[in-house]
């Protein structure tokens, strides 16, 4: 790699014939195939089945209430969706918890963040932030407003939830808890944060392969670009 960057500014030493107008083009070039887009990269197109799978909370409820609270930037704000719980098809929550209402969060700055800016009704997928007591969705997950679903969608996810419920009875009938798997879950207090870093360490390791293949391309394009420029030099100066 530092060979590479090296090779590059040696190249870029050599371009001092070049004119102001076609340095700005090329450095404009440069610059557009240096931008750096975020995004939310999801593993896949999302499926219902697939965002059943790995939600914490699968239910059908109404935004009534959405607020902005600062999230530490001027020009931003994270969005507090109120919703009224109609119908859960998935829960992992203990003590009847989110049975009757919850409130989404949702951050801008958290690309893959969903935020919730307008009341109705909607097929809700959700993971469970422990630490906040707060749901929040995910843009790898299916969105879709109640609307929006086929019979043919309800009905898949009535089986995905007798499936579901029939799984968790037949675990805590052979599972039963003990003391020591309380306090060892009692770490998984952040599974968003483990999530995130996940997904982070994923997209770092695409934008390092993507960094070098924009590397090699631009020092191909520098040398073509010289060896045109010096062409045309040598044909001018016949």
């Amino acid at each position: 790699m530092k060979k590479l960057i090296c090779l590059t500014a040696k190249l870029m030493n050599k371009l001092t014939f070049i004119t102001p107008m076609k340095s700005r083009l090329f450095l404009l070039f440069l610059i557009i195939f240096s931008v750096k887009i975020a995004a939310c990269k999801c593993n896949g197109t999302p499926t219902l089945k697939s965002s059943f799978d790995s939600a914490d909370f699968v239910f059908i409820g109404e935004i009534y209430d959405i607020t902005e609270v600062p999230s530490g930037f001027k020009t931003v704000q994270n969005i507090l969706s109120k919703v009224k719980i109609n119908k859960t098809y998935k829960s992992d929550s203990y003590d009847g918890f989110y049975t009757h209402n919850a409130t989404l969060f949702g951050s801008p700055l958290h690309s893959c963040d969903v935020l919730f800016t307008q009341k109705g009704k909607y097929l809700i997928f959700a993971y469970d932030e422990k630490d906040t007591g707060f749901l929040y969705s995910d843009q790898c997950f299916i969105q879709k407003k109640l609307d929006e679903l086929s019979p043919e969608e309800l009905k898949e996810l009535e089986s995905l939830s007798s499936q579901y419920k029939k799984l968790s009875e037949n675990s805590d009938i052979s599972n039963a808890p003990e003391l020591t798997d309380l306090i060892v879950d009692s770490s998984n207090q952040s599974d968003r944060k483990i999530k995130e870093q996940k997904r982070e360490i994923s997209i770092l390791h695409q934008q390092n392969n993507r960094y070098k293949i924009i590397i090699y391309i631009s020092i191909f394009v520098i040398v073509m670009f010289l060896i045109a420029l010096s062409f045309m030099r040598r044909k001018t100066q016949r």
